[in-house]
């Protein structure tokens, strides 16, 4: 099983900007395994700000000789996460000129697509794909939502009361998360 990118331009072309994988295509890049940023973009200010969901599409891809069975998706979060996320199965069902499948594309990463039915990734919710030939592709819509009050919350926290102060005047620092890391699991039998 492997997930690539997806892109308008083109069946197998580049996509070297995660924020653009925005649905249409599946492209030839693959999403990077672990690796920061591989599918949203940090949290601003400004994404805070305009509280507006953001969606990615990506494709999954069965690479194995074989079928795969009982293929499912769930997600883990951090538990003091400050975002909820929603996923969405899109398949790839339109075809172009030349044959190549896609899937429904966006304009922009805050609008919403049309044919998706999103699933709250609540933990223990599961996303269920069924079978998947060797070969076979299902798109996947992905959808950020950030808590605005949590959000805020941890953005003003800025300094606690320095427990070694017997008074309680002086205050210390509080470290920041640099990362919120979600893990998206593929699961199927052989």
């Amino acid at each position: 099983m492997k997930l690539y990118y997806t892109t308008t331009t083109g069946y197998l072309n580049e996509q070297p900007n995660p924020e653009r994988s925005l649905g249409g295509f599946q492209a030839a890049t693959p999403v990077a395994n672990d690796d920061f940023s591989n599918i949203f973009d940090e949290i601003s200010v400004m994404t805070i700000r305009s509280g507006r969901d953001e969606y990615r599409a990506i494709v999954l891809k069965n690479e194995f000789p074989s079928k795969a069975k009982n293929v499912q998706l769930s997600m883990e979060l951090p538990e003091d996460s400050i975002c909820s996320y929603k996923l969405a199965l899109a398949p790839l069902d339109m075809t172009d000129e030349n044959g190549n499948v896609y899937m429904e594309s966006l304009q922009a990463m805050n609008n919403k697509p049309f044919r998706a039915t999103f699933v709250d990734m609540v933990p223990g919710a599961v996303v269920e794909v069924g079978n998947m030939d060797q070969g076979a592709v299902i798109g996947i819509w992905l959808c950020r939502h950030i808590d605005k009050d949590a959000a805020r919350q941890q953005y003003n926290d800025v300094c606690k009361p320095d427990p070694s102060d017997p008074t309680g005047r002086r205050y210390i620092g509080v470290e920041k998360p640099t990362e919120e890391l979600v893990n998206l699991n593929i699961t199927w039998d052989d």
